[in-house]
C-alpha cells in the first residue's frame, strides 16, 4: 500500500479548560494556528499590536485551552494487512499538552520545538478495518505554560533558575523564549498546534534521508554521502540525485528488510553552492524511492510505490577558521566557502511575527530577499526565538545567504536535570535532523549570551559561581551553571554525530580569557547604546574578530507609528509634544531607557527633534545611520588579507521586528526600510572607499583614506580626495592620484595618508568642522566600472566625511530658516 496522507488541519474548534459551559466552542481558523490568532478572528481580543492592547489580552495565557476536532475517516483510506501502520502526526505543539482520541491518552508533551508521531493502529478495530461512518474524537489540551513552569521551578530548587530580564519561569519551559516579552517585543505567552497534523497510513515510510557532500580540494570531484532509515518493509529502494534539467544518476538497491541503508555517489564537475557575493547557487535533487517488489522497471505503479521522500542539497565545503595572526594577539574568527575566506557582514534574525503560524512563505522570502538588497550575505537566527521553518531555510539556500543558528537558549542560567537535558537532547537531534540537508547553514551555536550572564551573576552580582575549567560532565550538572553540559559536551557531540560538516561554537559571544575577548572568538559590542553607552565614533576601536552583535534603535516608519496610538488619537499625532516622554511611544520600546537613549544620541550629534513626529522619526533614523555605517565602515577595514583578518565578520543586530516597534532594526515589520536600510545597502557593497580624520598634537589633521575590494578580481584604480566649504560650496582643495593602484581581490586596503593644516592652497584659515571631503574610486579604462549609476565616470566607489559631531557643522539651511 503506498503510504496515504490526511490533514487535520481543517474542522477544529477551541474554548477555554475554565469555561462554565463546556459547549461553549468557537471555531478555529485553520492550522496551524495559535489561541491570539483564533481569539483575535472570533473578535473575542483586540488586536494586540495596536495601541496598549497588549496589556488587554494578558488573561489569555494565564489560561489553560482545548482544540477538538470530530472526523470521519476518508473512504479510500483503510487498513487492510497486519504489517500497515497508522500514525498522527503532530509537527509542533506549544507546549505542554495532553492529547487524547476518543477519551483515551495517547500523548503529553513538554516542548515546543518537538515534533510527534502517535501509532494508533492498535486504536481501530482488530480486523484492521476502519468503520467508515463512525465519529472520532481527537482532542489537545494545552496547559498553561507559566503555571507548569513555576511547578518545574520548585521541583527543581537546586537550579540556578537565574535571568536577567524577561522573568525566570521562562527557563524552565522548552518554548520560544520572545514569547515572555523581550527588550524589542512583547509578552504575548502564545500556545496552540503552531505545526501542522496528519494521518499518515503506510506499510513502510523513509524515516531519514541524510546526505553529506565531501568536495575534493581540487573542486573537480563530489562524494555524496547518501543515508536512508526505514519505518517498515520494503524489497528494494532507488536513489536518484540530479540538477534540475540535468542528468540523472540512479541506482536501485535491495533492502533486504533492513531498516537501513546507504550508498556513495561521485559528481564529476559538480556545480559547487556559493554564497551570492561569490557564485551561483547550484542545487541539486536527492530522491528515494521505496518499492515493495524488486522491480525497477515498474516505478510508477502506484501498487508498488510505497513512499519518495526528497531533498535539495548544495555541494559545498565550509570551514570556521580560527589560527593566529600577524602582528596582533589572539586568533582569527572567519568563515571560509570553497576555499575562498569571506568577511561576512550581515544582520541577527529573530522571529518576524509575534505569532508565528501567520508567518508565510512568501513573507520569509521577503524579508530574506531584503537581507540580500542591502548587500548581507550572513544572518545569525538568535536562539531566543524558534528553530526556523524549513522556508526560511529556501529562501536562504535559494538566494545565497549563509545562516549561523543559535541553538534555543538565550539570556539565562538553565537548568540540566534528567527530564530537561532528555528533552533538550530530543529537540536538538530533531532539528538538526529536519534541517541539515540545507547548504545555507554554515554554524551551530550553543546559545545566546548564557556565559554573559554566567559572567554578570558572577562577578558583578556573586550569584552564580563555577569553574570554568571543570570538564567532568557529572560536576557541571551540580554545578551552578550546569547547562555548560549543553554547550560544550552534549550539543557538540551531536553536531559531530549528524553535521560534521559544519562548525560548533558553543556560544555567541565567546572564546579567550573571559566570553566577550576582543582578541579571540566572537563578541557583542554593546559599549556604545548599553553599559558605557560610548559615542558610536568609538566602534572602529570597538573592534573584535568577529562581532555578532551591535547596533543602536530607531523609531520606525510613520505607519508603523500610527498602530502605537489608539484610534481617536490619531489625527492629532502630528501635533507638537514630547515623543520621548509620551506614554505609547515608550510602551512600543522595550528596550530599558531606548527613548532616553535615542533622546541621547540624538542630541550628542545632531540639533534633534523629540518635538514632532515626523522629525522624531527622521531624527532617530538619521543617527541609527550614522552609527551602522561607522562601524561596518571601521569594522570592514580590519579584514586585510591572508593571516591579517582581524575582524572576519559583522552582524548588525538586528534585521526585522515581530511587531510595530522601536527597535534595532533595519526594516519594521511590514518592511519598510528604515534609513538604516540605505546604510547597510551602502557600506557592504563589493566595492567601498572611505575616509577617517585624525588630529594631530599641533591641531594639523591627518586624512586617512581606505578601500575595500570584496570580489575575487584584483582591480586597478586610482581616486581623489577633495575639500569642500559647507557654507560657501567653494571647492578648497583638490587631490588625484592619477598613478595606477592596485587593490588586491577580497581584502581592504590602505590608500595612504594626507596631512593639512588649517590653511588651504594659501587661503583663509577654516575650522575644521567647515569642511567635507570626499573621496572619488575610479576604475581603470579598459575595466567595467562596477557600479552602473557610475558607467560614465568610472567611479566605482565614493564616500563623504563630515566633521563630527553633525551639530557642529554649520550646515546652510536652504529653506532660509
Amino acid at each position: 500500500m503506498p503510504k496515504q496522507k490526511v490533514s487535520f488541519n481543517q474542522g477544529w474548534r477551541y474554548r477555554a479548560c475554565d469555561d462554565a459551559d463546556p459547549e461553549n466552542w468557537r471555531p478555529s481558523q485553520p492550522l496551524p494556528t495559535s489561541i491570539h490568532l483564533d481569539l483575535l478572528a472570533n473578535g473575542a481580543i483586540p488586536d494586540p499590536f495596536l495601541a496598549q492592547n497588549e496589556n488587554l489580552v494578558q488573561w489569555v495565557g494565564q489560561k489553560s485551552w482545548i482544540y477538538e476536532n470530530r472526523f470521519k475517516f476518508p473512504s479510500n483510506l483503510y487498513i487492510h494487512k497486519p504489517d500497515q501502520r497508522m500514525d498522527l502526526v503532530f509537527e509542533g505543539l506549544d507546549t505542554y499538552t495532553t492529547v487524547t482520541l476518543d477519551g483515551k491518552v495517547i500523548l503529553e508533551t513538554n516542548n515546543m520545538f518537538l515534533s510527534h508521531r502517535v501509532d494508533i493502529t492498535d486504536h481501530f478495530q482488530p480486523s484492521f478495518q476502519i468503520v467508515q461512518d463512525e465519529t472520532h474524537v481527537l482532542q489537545i489540551t494545552f496547559h498553561n505554560a507559566e503555571e507548569r513552569a513555576t511547578k518545574e521551578m520548585e521541583n527543581h530548587p537546586e537550579n540556578s533558575w537565574f535571568s536577567f530580564h524577561f522573568g525566570n519561569s521562562r527557563l524552565a519551559t522548552r518554548k520560544a523564549q520572545y514569547h515572555y516579552g523581550w527588550d524589542w517585543g512583547p509578552k504575548l505567552t502564545d500556545c496552540g498546534p503552531w505545526k501542522p497534523i496528519y494521518l499518515e497510513a503506510y506499510q513502510s515510510r523513509i524515516v531519514d534521508l541524510a546526505v553529506q557532500t565531501n568536495l575534493g580540494p581540487d573542486h573537480m570531484q563530489a562524494t555524496i554521502n547518501i543515508t536512508f532509515k526505514v519505518d517498515g518493509k520494503a524489497d528494494c529502494a532507488r536513489i536518484e540525485i540530479y540538477q534540475e534539467a540535468g542528468n540523472v544518476q540512479s541506482r536501485t538497491i535491495s533492502m533486504n528488510d533492513e531498516a537501513k541503508a546507504s550508498t556513495v555517489v561521485q559528481i564529476q564537475d559538480p556545480k559547487l553552492w556559493w554564497p551570492w557575493t561569490l557564485g551561483e547557487q547550484n542545487l541539486y535533487v536527492v530522491r528515494v524511492t521505496l518499492f515493495n517488489k524488486n522491480d525497477p522497471v515498474v516505478v510508477d505503479s502506484r501498487e508498488t510505490v510505497l513512499d519518495v521522500l526528497e531533498k535539495k542539497i548544495g555541494i559545498r565545503k565550509l570551514d570556521l577558521v580560527r589560527r593566529p595572526l600577524r602582528n596582533q594577539q589572539g586568533s582569527s574568527f572567519f568563515f571560509r566557502v570553497n576555499d575562498i575566506p569571506i568577511f561576512a557582514s550581515g544582520s541577527c534574525w529573530i522571529p518576524s511575527d509575534s505569532f508565528i503560524p501567520r508567518m508565510t512563505d512568501e513573507r520569509y522570502r521577503r524579508w530574506i530577499q531584503l537581507a540580500k538588497d542591502t548587500n548581507q550575505i550572513m544572518i545569525r537566527v538568535w536562539g531566543g526565538g524558534i528553530y526556523e521553518q524549513d522556508a526560511f531555510f529556501d529562501a536562504c539556500d535559494e538566494l545565497g545567504i549563509l545562516v549561523w543558528h543559535d541553538f534555543m537558549f538565550a539570556c539565562g542560567i538553565y537548568p540540566a536535570y534528567p527530564t530537561f537535558e532528555e528533552t533538550v537532547v530530543a529537540e536538538a537531534r530533531q532539528n538538526i535532523i529536519r534541517m541539515r540537508h540545507h547548504p545555507s547553514i554554515a554554524l551551530w551555536c550553543g546559545n545566546n549570551e548564557d556565559y554573559a550572564i554566567a559572567h554578570i551573576a558572577k562577578i558583578l552580582m556573586n550569584k552564580v559561581t563555577y569553574d570554568p575549567t571543570e570538564t567532568d560532565p557529572e560536576k557541571i550538572k551540580e554545578s551552578e551553571f550546569p547547562a555548560r553540559l549543553f554547550y560544550e559536551i552534549l550539543l557538540p557531540e551531536v553536531c559531530k554525530e549528524l553535521v560534521p560538516d559544519v562548525p560548533y561554537w558553543p556560544s555567541s559571544p565567546f572564546g579567550g580569557s573571559f566570553c566577550n575577548d576582543t582578541t579571540d572568538g566572537d563578541i557583542h559590542q554593546w559599549h556604545v547604546w548599553h553599559l558605557d553607552k560610548f559615542p558610536y565614533q568609538n566602534y572602529p576601536q570597538l573592534v573584535g574578530r568577529f562581532v555578532s552583535e551591535f547596533g543602536l534603535q530607531s523609531i520606525p516608519h510613520y505607519n508603523a507609528v500610527k498602530k502605537y496610538y489608539p484610534a481617536d488619537q490619531i489625527p492629532a499625532l502630528d501635533d507638537c509634544r514630547n515623543y520621548t516622554t509620551d506614554e505609547h511611544m515608550v510602551w512600543h520600546n522595550k528596550g530599558k531607557g531606548g527613548p532616553e537613549n535615542i533622546l541621547k544620541y540624538g542630541e550628542d550629534n545632531i540639533s534633534f527633534d523629540d518635538q514632532s513626529l515626523r522629525g522624531y522619526i527622521y531624527c532617530s533614523q538619521l543617527i541609527q545611520s550614522e552609527g551602522i555605517s561607522t562601524a561596518l565602515r571601521g569594522w570592514r577595514r580590519q579584514w586585510q588579507g591572508p593571516g591579517r583578518e582581524y575582524c572576519g565578520g559583522a552582524l548588525l543586530w538586528q534585521l526585522n521586528d515581530c511587531w510595530p516597534v522601536s527597535s534595532w532594526a533595519i526594516a519594521d515589520s511590514d518592511l519598510r526600510p528604515k534609513i538604516a536600510y540605505w546604510a547597510v545597502k551602502r557600506e557592504n557593497r563589493l566595492i567601498t572607499v572611505a575616509l577617517a580624520r585624525k588630529f594631530n598634537n599641533d591641531s594639523s589633521l591627518e586624512l586617512e583614506a581606505w578601500a575595500s575590494n570584496m570580489t575575487l578580481h584584483q582591480l586597478h584604480i586610482n581616486y581623489e580626495v577633495q575639500a569642500w566649504h559647507v557654507k560657501t560650496g567653494r571647492k578648497l582643495w583638490n587631490h588625484k592620484v592619477s598613478t595606477s593602484m592596485e587593490l588586491p581581490p577580497n581584502r581592504s586596503t590602505e590608500l595612504g595618508k594626507i596631512e593639512f593644516s588649517t590653511e588651504m592652497d594659501g587661503g583663509p584659515q577654516y575650522n575644521w568642522n567647515e569642511v567635507v571631503f570626499v573621496i572619488h574610486l575610479f576604475s581603470e579604462a579598459d575595466q567595467l566600472p562596477i557600479d552602473e549609476s557610475f558607467a560614465e565616470t568610472h567611479i566605482i566607489a565614493r564616500c563623504v566625511n563630515f566633521h563630527e559631531p553633525l551639530k557642529e557643522v554649520p550646515l546652510v539651511n536652504e529653506g532660509g530658516g
